[in-house]
């Protein structure tokens, strides 16, 4: 697995949005899961923080909670997910 992704940051309050690399986890935390993204989205939300300077007080920082992909590894105790299963995410 390699340790470095694609990752869309918010440079600074009120600023632009910049693709970089990122870091990758390798093993999840307890209770969560390593999902490969296979899409994602920016919802009104994601405009919204970054046009007003909403919710972050640290930058940069990334947004965003929409996608869809698949489990690569399943953190202790998760239950009901296998590495291979296809998810989607929101909040």
């Amino acid at each position: 697995m390699s340790s470095e992704q694609k990752v869309l940051f918010l440079e600074s309050k009120q600023g632009s949005f910049v693709v970089s690399s990122g870091p990758k986890p390798t093993s999840p935390p307890p209770g969560e899961l390593v999902v490969k993204v296979q899409a994602a989205a920016l919802n009104p939300a994601d405009w919204k923080i970054q046009t007003l300077g909403l919710f972050y007080k640290y930058y940069p920082v990334i947004v965003g909670s929409d996608i869809a992909g698949d489990v690569e590894e399943v953190g202790e105790a998760v239950v009901g997910f296998k590495k291979g299963d296809r998810v989607i995410i929101f909040l």
